[in-house]
């Protein structure tokens, strides 16, 4: 019976040990920028190609955005009256 349960232990300090490092792992996965899915850029944000406004998630997404696309980049907030 002993036996029984010190492998019962045992078995249950290893599963907790690999999905505590399983969790450990997928906490570091993140969320990436794809500038694939910006259609116009704004100062405040970008139009994404699902047609839906979304702001920039880091400064540096919208000056690689403005970098690499000058031509669908508007240097004014999306909302902006004088540029409708």
């Amino acid at each position: 019976m002993r036996t029984i349960l010190k492998g019962a232990a045992i078995a249950v300090a290893l599963a907790g040990a690999t999905l505590g490092s399983a969790i450990t792992a997928n906490a570091a996965v993140g969320v990436s920028f794809d500038i694939g899915n910006v259609a116009v850029g704004y100062s405040d944000g970008y139009m994404g190609t699902d047609h839906q406004y979304h702001k920039w998630g880091h400064a540096s997404d919208a000056k690689r955005f403005r970098t690499a696309h000058k031509d669908q980049y508007h240097g004014y907030k999306h909302d902006d009256p004088n540029h409708r």
